[in-house]
């Protein structure tokens, strides 16, 4: 199922020994490195959220890009709409660039109070919720039943090795609950705030399938061989 080494590679291991580095330097004890992964004053200035952004910029590039590029209109559409919709879970993940404001002013929201939308009430709580149920979904039970799709859409199913970064994003964020359960020195910039490590590799999956699926739009009216992997075996597809 597996096979693919260098899609163990991008979607497993660099991911998994990223956040593992992360994990390290905000549970060493020593102060330097725990403000290079989420500081103390502000965990939106560390490494965590900084590496999300830089997906989201990645994915919303790409998606522009390709967009550019696509003879089909159907396709520039699909490609405009992930654009859009990269940059505003950038600007959702920025707090609409309020974190920026209150540097540069020294305002301060109250404790509790956000700009952007996702933190407000319970919206965190539910959106987990649909995130961890979709991408179940999306990116372990569709992609094993990729032969049993319309060959019009295989193009959009994910990559199988997709339910390699989830299992590997569970484990590091089960990894990083049970330090902070265990009193591990930290300073307390992500107490509540831990699923980040694990929110990378959500970001990390979407950018991987936004790229997966724009190699296989490079050809569209040629016929190229499509790698089963779920299988082992190659179909054509024209």
């Amino acid at each position: 199922m597996f096979n693919d080494k260098r899609r163990v590679l991008l979607y497993a291991v660099f991911p998994s020994c990223f956040t593992l580095i992360l994990i390290a330097l905000y549970f060493s004890g020593i102060e330097f490195l725990q403000s290079i992964t989420s500081p103390a004053f502000q965990r939106e200035f560390g490494l965590i959220e900084n590496t999300q952004n830089i997906l989201l910029l990645l994915s919303a590039l790409l998606c522009w890009r390709t967009a550019r590029s696509e003879p089909c209109n159907h396709w520039k559409w699909f490609w405009r709409l992930g654009t859009l919709a990269s940059l505003f879970l950038f600007m959702e993940e920025i707090d609409w660039g309020d974190h920026y404001w209150s540097l540069l002013t020294g305002t301060q929201r109250p404790s509790g109070e956000y700009f952007n939308i996702h933190n407000q009430g319970n919206i965190t709580r539910w959106l987990k919720k649909i995130v961890d149920g979709g991408s179940v979904v999306i990116f372990i039970l569709i992609p094993l039943a990729r032969k049993r799709l319309p060959v019009k859409i295989q193009s959009l199913v994910p990559d199988i090795h997709s339910a390699l970064t989830l299992l590997c994003g569970l484990l590091t964020s089960k990894l990083a609950h049970a330090l902070e359960n265990a009193g591990i020195n930290n300073n307390g910039s992500l107490l509540n705030n831990i699923s980040e490590f694990r929110e990378t590799f959500t970001y990390w999956v979407g950018l991987l399938y936004l790229w997966e699926v724009a190699q296989r739009r490079k050809s569209p009216h040629q016929q190229t061989a499509i790698t089963d992997n779920a299988t082992g075996t190659t179909s054509q597809k024209s």
